[in-house]
């Protein structure tokens, strides 16, 4: 081992870039540290999983090593809401390579996954800035170089977002895109400039998108900043601005033609509503103060990750002390540096305007964490840092002194705004020491002095500062918006696992939807392994998710979770088991099994219909757009796909005998009655008296297109709320074995309540109505009898009436649909589903998919590989012919 570890060091001496496996180790290693105190598992119960990481990511992850250990398609999932497209959600959050990495752990290891790619990309940070510093540097101190690379690592903004697994590959590749820029420009090379910006955008379109805006504004940076005396004109080619445009503009094209294969597929799935998700407004409005920003330079500066968030910008004391050095040196250029101050300048103007801050993040208001592209800033700081720290010993000490003054009266400053997030010891404090001992670090290189010892000095302090800012930065985020606990997220699953297995075991049928009533997250399904409902993704589609919320479910924004759901929506969209706890009663539904040891039960649905089902062609005109109550429009559904002459009352009303207001006033407001508090410090309350049929389940739903959160009970019980985030629903109020009267009771609370007018709130389900009308509509279900992501093929035998093939599919025209073998003309539904006309008789049905946008993406970056292969063997050739010709022009020169 000792002769081993002996060789490993001396080939990583004579290797000129082996020394960078320390700038890919020192902040993997710190980064390990930073979560080992924060008693992440196996050193603890606490887990890396917080916001989208723990509500979203772990969710997609856990289906991507599904679908890489079993088979499955990367272009469709069955596993949200009711099915959906799965390349925007790869293209979104999982088509880095570290991503594959979760296959090689265990499903109740999945956290530990997460946690290795991690520190493998903060590693990679290091890696790919060390290169980048060695490239750029005059003279080599591979201990400097590591230092830096360190720094960038571990800055605010790769420590607060690692949740953001996607983001980090852009923060790896930033260094390798500069350098490839500075290539082009000065000596033609476009490879690494064409696989850097390719690999940017294969890996997360979203930022790879500001990395393309980085990457027009770096290129004007270099290019002006070094173009005196034609620095960066290494072959003294004439035209050379204009050339070296050309060369960046199809070296840019070629890297975007290589990535189309992710970006149509995302293009194409943002279409499905993320694109309206929101309704921007550009106003050049300021967002900060300046002063504010400033205190984003020091450790211990976070505020939040919510809406009011500021950039994070730290990146280590000694850049904040070498960035003026940097400006003030003598050998620095003046052109280098106003170009680098327009730089930094076009930047912080970028977070500052709202309107260009938009621009950055795809025309759209990011949702929480801001300033996504803050990282490119902090990478400038480094960089120009380390140029400063690189000429150090011509620097007039005078003027280092100077700084690290000016940082004291601008941390007293902070301190007296007494900012709510800044901790006089965490922050101030802290930050004094590190200017200080930085300073005096500084003075003993500037004079020479004991150059590696005092290197290694500098690395031991910069790293015990980024541990401590990092694990400072982890606390306050876990304080922010908790990071949750390992045991919460696997306890839960293993729970759940063993009575899903279960149902799968009792129905090998090819095709059925599972639910349940016990929820973690909303994207459980995809940890679970089931086909469901319940999702969440920003790349939504924001029709079935509409659709769903008209049935009665909760469902709204980019989310949907199975509640409120009654037999007759389940049994439309296929949902033929619920699992559920022990005091849940679901009417209707066939009892198969309860698990003795957690007290979950397992319910069959005996009326679920299959994937598609001959229906009568009048569902094509229901404009449920126009239906807000989900009790009339479940009947107006019956009637229209039975082709019944009279309307199908499934649901029937309540009458409601009585109702009372104590301490309400109503006011009307754009088809709503609006119910607020007379007086503010009285209880306010609705209350209505039922007269409720015997043995029928009974519900309640308020439309609005306002909700707000009221206390619900039932004959005095509490019910828990209803019209809240996802109480927004119907609401079984149960099933009584005598006629009688109930009193159903709505407290406010602070907000007031608005509820649309000419609607009835209390329906029961007619079960005799329900059970005529049922078979009518299972007649003509298909036989699945193939199923896979991509491909279903099945049987039918149509009733005479019925001419349209109604489906549970989500619309989208990547799906051909052929009957008999002829391709049928696809149909949508409730402005959402899949439908296709068909006859009566017998057919074979078969769905394909595979979507044009995927076909075209995939042959534009063959065509790109092709170009960039091309461009590769073109260079070898140049660069022998550009030798030859600048070997011959200088000769005189070199003899």
């Amino acid at each position: 081992m000792k002769n081993f570890a002996l060789k490993l060091k001396n080939r990583l001496s004579q290797n000129e870039y082996g020394y960078l496996i320390y700038a890919f180790i020192l902040p993997l290693m710190i980064m390990w540290l930073i979560y080992i105190a924060m008693e992440v598992y196996p050193f603890g119960t606490n887990s890396v999983l917080v916001l989208d990481l723990n509500g979203q990511y772990v969710y997609f992850f856990a289906e991507l090593r599904e679908k890489i250990l079993e088979g499955g398609s990367m272009l469709y999932t069955w596993s949200r809401t009711l099915g959906g497209e799965f390349m925007g959600i790869y293209a979104y959050y999982l088509s880095s390579p570290f991503s594959y990495l979760v296959a090689l752990f265990p499903k109740d290891h999945i956290t530990e996954a997460l946690l290795c790619i991690i520190l493998l990309k903060t590693g990679s940070m290091g890696l790919t800035m060390g290169i980048y510093l060695h490239n750029i540097s005059k003279k080599i101190n591979k201990l400097y170089i590591v230092i830096f690379a360190s720094m960038y690592a571990l800055s605010a903004y790769a420590v607060v977002q690692a949740h953001n697994t996607m983001w980090i590959d852009n923060l790896i590749m930033l260094p390798l895109v500069a350098l490839g820029i500075e290539q082009l420009i000065k000596k033609h090379k476009c490879i690494l400039f064409m696989s850097a910006l390719s690999i940017s955008l294969l890996t997360s379109f979203y930022i790879g998108y500001m990395t393309c805006i980085f990457v027009a504004a770096y290129f004007f940076y270099y290019y002006f900043a070094h173009n005196e005396n034609d620095e960066n004109n290494f072959y003294l080619e004439s035209n050379h601005f204009w050339k070296s445009f050309a060369r960046i503009a199809v070296s840019s094209a070629t890297a975007i033609a290589i990535a189309a294969v992710i970006l149509l597929p995302a293009y194409y799935s943002l279409q499905f509503g993320k694109t309206t998700f929101s309704d921007p407004k550009f106003t050049f409005t300021q967002r900060f103060d300046f002063l504010d920003l400033f205190t984003k330079l020091f450790p211990g500066s976070y505020d939040t990750v919510r809406p009011e968030g500021l950039p994070f910008l730290y990146c280590g004391t000694l850049a904040v002390i070498l960035l003026p050095v940097y400006f003030a040196a003598k050998n620095v250029k003046a052109r280098e540096k106003m170009c680098g101050i327009a730089l930094i300048s076009f930047l912080l103007i970028s977070f500052n305007i709202s309107a260009i801050d938009m621009v950055w993040h795809g025309f759209q208001k990011p949702n929480w964490l801001n300033y996504r592209y803050s990282f490119m800033l902090i990478f400038i700081f480094v960089v120009f840092a380390f140029k400063a720290l690189s000429e150090i010993e011509k620097i007039d000490f005078k003027f280092i002194a100077t700084v690290s003054g000016a940082l004291f009266i601008i941390l007293m400053a902070i301190q007296k705004q007494d900012y709510e997030y800044i901790d006089d010891f965490k922050c101030i404090w802290l930050s004094i020491a590190c200017v200080t001992i930085y300073t005096i670090l500084l003075h003993v290189i500037n004079k020479g002095y004991l150059k590696e010892t005092i290197s290694a000095i500098l690395c031991v302090a910069v790293s015990l500062e980024l541990f401590v800012a990092g694990l400072f930065n982890t606390m306050a985020l876990d304080a922010d918006v908790v990071i949750s606990r390992r045991t919460s997220y696997n306890n839960f699953m293993n729970k759940l696992q063993p009575i899903v297995d279960y149902v799968k075991n009792y129905d090998q049928s090819e095709f059925y939807r599972v639910e349940k009533t016990i929820h973690r997250k909303t994207n459980d399904p995809m940890m679970l392994d089931f086909m469901g409902i319940s999702n969440s993704t920003s790349t939504l589609n924001a029709s079935v998710i509409k659709l769903l919320h008209r049935f009665g479910y909760s469902s709204k924004s980019h989310w949907t979770k199975y509640l409120g759901g009654t037999n007759v929506s389940d049994s439309l969209f296929g949902i033929k088991y619920v699992i559920t706890d022990a005091s849940t009663e679901l009417y209707s539904c066939n009892k198969i099994y309860t698990d003795e040891e957690t007290g979950y039960v397992a319910w069959e649905n005996p009326n679920a219909l299959s994937l598609a089902f001959g229906v009568n062609d009048a569902v094509l005109d229901i404009g449920f757009e126009e239906q807000d109550s989900p009790f009339l429009l479940m009947n107006e559904t019956f009637t229209a796909m039975t082709g019944a002459e009279t309307p199908v009352e499934l649901f029937k009303k309540i009458d409601v005998e009585s109702s009372s207001l104590d301490n309400v006033d109503i006011s009307f407001v754009t088809e709503h009655r609006k119910y607020s508090k007379s007086s503010s410090n009285k209880t306010a309350r609705m209350t209505y008296i039922l007269n409720v049929p015997a043995n029928v389940e009974t519900f309640l739903c308020f439309p609005t297109d306002y909700p707000r959160e009221a206390d619900l009970s039932v004959n005095g019980e509490s019910f828990g709320t209803v019209l809240g985030n996802e109480t927004d629903r119907i609401i079984s109020l149960g099933k009584y074995d005598e006629e009688q009267q109930v009193v159903v009771a709505l407290t406010l609370k602070d907000d007031p309540l608005y509820i649309m007018t000419g609607y009835n709130f209390f329906y029961y389900l007619d079960n005799d109505v329900y059970e005529e009308y049922m078979p009518l509509i299972g007649d003509s279900q298909l036989n699945v009898t193939s199923f896979s992501d991509t491909l279903i093929k099945g049987n039918i035998n149509v009733s005479s009436g019925d001419t349209t093939l109604f489906t549970s599919i989500p619309y989208d025209e990547g799906w051909t649909v052929t009957i008999d073998g002829e391709k049928a003309e696809l149909l949508k539904t409730y402005d959402s589903l899949l439908a296709v006309p068909i006859t009566g008789g017998e057919h074979e049905v078969v769905f394909r998919y595979m979507p044009e946008c995927f076909v075209l993406g995939l042959t534009i970056s063959v065509c790109g590989i092709v170009v960039f292969a091309g461009a590769v063997v073109l260079s070898i050739i140049m660069k022998k012919r550009l030798n030859k010709l600048w070997i011959a022009e200088n000769s005189e020169v070199i003899r």
